[in-house]
């Protein structure tokens, strides 16, 4: 009888060590960080991200997104040095230069961008022009691969509708703006020049913390599985994507027609030789070396099956 009572005893002791442990198990899942604090800018890149939020796609993979939309690429920029987002979309070649500076990130994704050419408002045809562009940026570097026939001096304006009024005023000759405030300068009256194939990768990606990335796996994985839904409705439906964004940035619904947009794809990253290219243009731009290792850079958890 008493080795009945023992046994029994022990039986008790070790299911109530079994609990325990499932208990902390379940509390340590709990603990994850769902919420997500995620600067993007005011382009057509933040076509899905807008459309996810809109439709509920997050919440649905049980996101909490925490957006900031910035007009401003060097304001985003302090703000991740300075750890206020978790997550930014942000150029790859500010990103080299972020991570040479110690960030600690990666490239989960990259994003589909347009970047028209718009001209000032009384500009005539001439071989020498100014250029309102933002100094460490995708924009620099497009207008590089797009001006080829210019002689091209560069005014750095980071504020994107700065750069506008400056066309509107003719104090610059051309300016490199994304869509749709590219269309928005048209709709008042200035001329877009459209280079480039919609189907290239654009040099602008969604980076995240690497702390972040560690600590909170499925909350990643459902940001980018929430990023691919949005994609596949715009895939079906490209009006989608034009509305999410006038509606959203706050803009003319008269520039929609005008709109012209990207190629959507799924999470993708860039390749090696990608990277390469935007890591020496940079260094061309700066005069110095960055030296920085591809697999530090990205990571192919989140890449769309």
């Amino acid at each position: 009888m008493k080795k009945t009572r023992k046994n029994l005893l022990l039986l008790i002791m070790s299911l109530t060590m079994i609990i325990s442990l499932v208990g902390c198990g379940a509390k340590e899942e709990v603990q994850e960080n769902n919420t997500i604090r995620l600067g993007v800018m005011s382009a057509s890149d933040s076509a899905p991200i807008l459309l996810a939020q809109e439709k509920g796609y997050f919440e649905e993979e049980g996101v909490n997104l925490e957006l900031e939309i910035f007009s401003n690429g060097a304001t985003k920029q302090s703000s991740i040095q300075a750890g206020e987002l978790d997550a930014a979309m942000l150029s790859m070649i500010q990103f080299l230069n972020n991570v040479k500076g110690g960030l600690k990130a990666k490239i989960t994704t990259t994003t589909d961008g347009m970047f028209p050419i718009v001209l000032a408002k009384n500009y005539e045809e001439k071989k020498d022009v100014k250029v309102g562009l933002m100094e460490v940026s995708v924009i620099n570097f497009l207008a590089d691969q797009y001006l080829t026939d210019y002689n091209v001096e560069k005014v750095y304006i980071n504020e994107m509708p700065v750069r506008m009024q400056m066309l509107m005023e003719d104090k610059i000759d051309m300016a490199v703006l994304p869509e749709p405030l590219a269309s928005n300068a048209q709709l008042k009256g200035l001329e877009k020049r459209v280079y480039g194939n919609p189907d290239d990768f654009t040099p602008n990606a969604i980076i995240f913390t690497d702390e972040f990335i560690k600590n909170n796996p499925k909350t990643v994985k459902g940001f980018h599985n929430a990023y691919n839904k949005a994609v596949e409705d715009i895939i079906n439906n490209p009006e989608e994507a034009k509305d999410i964004l006038i509606s959203k940035l706050e803009l003319n619904a008269e520039i929609k027609d005008l709109i012209i947009l990207p190629t959507y794809h799924k999470t993708r990253i860039p390749d090696e030789d990608y990277i390469k290219e935007l890591e020496d243009w940079t260094e061309n731009l700066q005069g110095s070396e960055l030296n920085l290792d591809y697999n530090d850079l990205v990571i192919k958890d989140y890449i769309a099956k």
